[in-house]
């Protein structure tokens, strides 16, 4: 096992917990140590800080799984935490007839670095996203199939590929049967289309699945505007909850067919409209038409670069603050007098006490008061550890305007 030293003063963050040894942290790495190696992380008095995978090519130079001192055997450390990940799903979801779509491993949080995988049914979907999970794929997979009784898993790009030297062009890799191009799954109830093989990410947004049930019980009797709304997730739950009227605004025309066929399936396609356009856009033509919603939900993209970095770099953090202040002003506006805004950022780059102060500001612009009534966040299905709060990506909060 390879030795990394890290830079006197550089160990504090990493004996608080954090897992993730920065490139600029590194002294000195020992000769012959290569991407997806297992190394050992010391201090710079030479103490044995835990044991990771090693990623020469990445901000992350090591990703620790274990604190231990004494040489662990990865292969067994990844075999238990994969055990313990299943079996934390299986207690969340006992019941596959009202929910079967959800995050089976989440990475750091189930100290699984570089390994994500949802389950969509009886469809798993993985991004072995770091060179020591990739290398590691085809154990991986048969014991995620082994536990869950799966019929197949697929894996899907993470889009960091070339950073940790994978191959960006390789074929998917396919174990068990291969998956249809559309599954039916469900969510709380709902009966959903998701697309494994093309879909956004892993082909459906499980993280945002008990925010579209909170939003949904909101609804009753109100007019909806849902924003950036990929296949129609937190629309749907509005008009299965009886909401007046649905509109659903996205720019992908694949998602908003799919979200007509998902309104279909439900029962709900008579107060269901999808629409193509832009959300700000259409904000714009809202504004002009002085037409207001008793309920909007904004969930747009990651408005944080990719590349721009855990550390400094402010004209990209500007930049994405701006964006979401610029958004929020105009949906705030458009919420009428005692409605309800669902809004949302998907960057851990933007913590929760940065959003509600960027709220702040927004409603100030727009003279619009606002109560809040929860903060949001993604699903126990999504856990934190304690030592990474970057691992909280998914931030929002449900207001109600004034």
């Amino acid at each position: 096992m390879r030795t990394v030293t890290l830079k006197p003063g550089r160990a504090k963050a990493v004996w608080m917990g954090h897992p993730w040894v920065f490139a600029d942290s590194v002294n000195t790495v020992e000769a012959g140590a290569v991407g997806g190696d297992w190394v050992r992380v010391l201090d710079a008095d030479g103490r044995a800080v835990g044991q990771g995978f090693f990623s020469p090519g990445s901000v992350l130079t090591v990703r620790l799984v274990t604190r231990e001192a004494e040489e662990q055997f990865p292969a067994a450390v990844l075999t238990s935490r994969i055990e313990r990940a299943v079996a934390l799903r299986q207690r969340l979801f006992p019941d596959p007839e009202r929910t079967n779509a959800y995050r089976l491993v989440h990475s750091d949080g189930d100290g699984l670095p570089g390994l994500v995988v949802d389950r969509l049914g009886d469809v798993l979907v993985a991004q072995f996203g770091i060179k020591a999970t990739y290398a590691r794929r085809d154990a991986i997979s048969a014991q995620l199939l082994e536990l869950t009784g799966c019929t197949g898993l697929v894996s899907r790009l993470a889009g960091y590929e070339a950073i940790e030297g994978i191959p960006e062009d390789a074929s998917p890799l396919v174990v068990g049967a291969a998956p249809a191009e559309q599954l039916e799954i469900r969510e709380g109830g709902l009966v959903l289309e998701a697309a494994p093989l093309a879909g956004q990410k892993t082909g459906h947004y499980v993280d945002q699945r008990e925010n579209r049930r909170l939003v949904g019980e909101l609804a009753a009797g109100l007019d909806v505007l849902d924003l950036y709304s990929g296949t129609g997730g937190f629309g749907l739950q509005c008009a299965v909850h009886g909401a007046k009227h649905v509109t659903a605004v996205d720019t992908s025309a694949r998602s908003l067919e799919t979200a007509r066929r998902n309104a279909t399936r439900n029962g709900v396609a008579s107060t269901f409209e999808a629409q193509d356009g832009d959300a700000r856009a259409c904000l714009t033509a809202l504004r002009g038409a002085k037409r207001s919603f008793d309920l909007i939900v904004a969930d747009p993209p990651n408005f944080f670069p990719r590349g721009s970095g855990a550390r400094g770099k402010k004209g990209p953090e500007r930049a994405a603050m701006k964006a979401h202040r610029e958004l929020n002003v105009r949906v705030l506006s458009r919420v009428a007098p005692g409605g309800f805004l669902a809004t949302f950022s998907c960057s851990a780059r933007l913590e929760p006490v940065g959003f509600l102060e960027m709220l702040r500001s927004a409603s100030r612009e727009c003279r619009r008061d606002f109560r809040v009534l929860r903060e949001l966040g993604a699903g126990a299905d999504h856990p934190v550890a304690h030592g990474l709060p970057e691992g909280r990506y998914l931030t929002g909060f449900l207001l109600q305007v004034d």
